[in-house]
């Protein structure tokens, strides 16, 4: 991944405090790359490697119900620019320090059809 390819986001709670850093690349459908998560709360951290163990274990009956857990963090990417966008698909493997997420689509508040 090149420095023109990546970027790094701040990602951040509801109530906008830091969660973790990361950097991150266009992959197609989601951005992917690595993450920092020294300032991670341990609850959160602990959902992240409960994630972590439910796919290196293959335990898929159990995949939709963290992933419900993480969406519901309202967890929300800073971008470079500055812009808030909510994150949807986190996928967190803190042994790895891998990071896979999608950005929810954002539409300009002033465009609206007639």
């Amino acid at each position: 991944m090149s420095a023109a390819e990546s970027q790094t986001i701040k990602l951040v709670d509801p109530s906008r405090q830091v969660l973790a850093i990361a950097h991150v690349a266009d992959e197609g459908d989601h951005l992917g790359g690595t993450i920092d998560l020294c300032c991670t709360p341990p609850s959160m951290r602990a959902l992240f490697e409960e994630f972590e163990e439910i796919v290196n274990g293959q335990i898929f009956s159990l995949l939709a119900e963290i992933q419900e857990k993480i969406d519901l963090l309202g967890i929300k990417a800073v971008l470079d620019d500055g812009r808030e966008v909510f994150v949807k698909n986190l996928q967190v493997f803190p042994s790895t320090v891998a990071v896979s997420l999608e950005l929810a689509e954002v539409l300009a508040p002033s465009i609206r059809s007639a």
